[in-house]
């Protein structure tokens, strides 16, 4: 995931150089008045922001190996199948990468709930 400036210095760059979970054929145009803060060769709008508290994300930051993740490849696996991606790869990649993204993930979500106006 490529960040923009914006996104650097936003409470996504604590996913910088981390591997984010995302396989989708929907996409969105960027809603007025926000600023993109990252984006994929695949999908142009991964994450926005809108102000302090509204941040909108393509990605699933809260993938992590476990239960709730065998299901999305058990609910999903006919659109996997169709983008070509592998169950075996993407469960490997989760207990691999999980770990990393998790501790990512938290320190993204903490920063921004700590910065809200809410």
């Amino acid at each position: 995931m490529n960040l923009t400036a914006a996104g650097r210095t936003s409470c996504l760059r604590h996913l910088v150089d981390v591997p984010v979970l995302h396989w989708h054929g929907d996409t969105y145009d960027l809603p007025a008045g926000t600023d993109l803060l990252a984006s994929t060769q695949q999908v142009t709008q991964q994450a926005f922001a809108r102000g302090k508290n509204v941040l909108g994300l393509q990605f699933h930051p809260e993938a992590e190996p476990g239960a709730a993740f065998e299901r999305w490849l058990v609910g999903h696996a006919c659109e996997l199948a169709a983008a070509g991606l592998k169950v075996q790869e993407l469960r490997s990649d989760a207990r691999r990468l999980g770990p990393r993204l998790t501790t990512a993930a938290v320190a993204m979500i903490v920063e921004w709930l700590e910065t809200t106006d809410g």
